[in-house]
């Protein structure tokens, strides 16, 4: 038990430094290009990745809530890439039929990829 609050504090250190380093990069992009709507959007996107790639190694035991860690950082994942790369699209598309149908793939592929994981449960 005392095992498992140790990795849950150092995955909130390295979830807090992939934070502030996406924070950064957005910074940074606004600096050099003056678009402010992807400065937004790109920590999004970055959290989002990152999201989806820490739930391998969280926990998928589940609570007296009837969820697990990994199950909710996936969902957190998908709807941060949902959400970040529509606000990016948005800024060189056309309409706003693009960014809107990017976020309705994204969140069906949320779907099928929690569909598969209860699946193999």
């Amino acid at each position: 038990m005392a095992e498992e609050k140790t990795r849950n504090v150092n995955m909130g250190a390295v979830t807090g430094a992939v934070v502030l380093l996406a924070i950064v990069i957005g910074l940074l992009y606004y600096y050099f290009t003056k678009d402010w709507i992807p400065a937004i959007g790109i920590p999004l996107l970055i959290i989002g990745i990152y999201e989806i790639l820490s739930s391998f190694f969280r926990s998928s035991v589940n609570d007296r809530y009837g969820t697990n860690e990994a199950g909710a950082a996936v969902l957190w994942g998908f709807l941060a890439i949902a959400i970040g790369g529509a606000i990016i699209i948005y800024q060189y598309a056309d309409s706003i039929i693009i960014p809107v149908a990017f976020a309705i793939i994204v969140l069906v592929l949320y779907i099928l990829t929690r569909s598969f994981r209860k699946g193999k449960e």
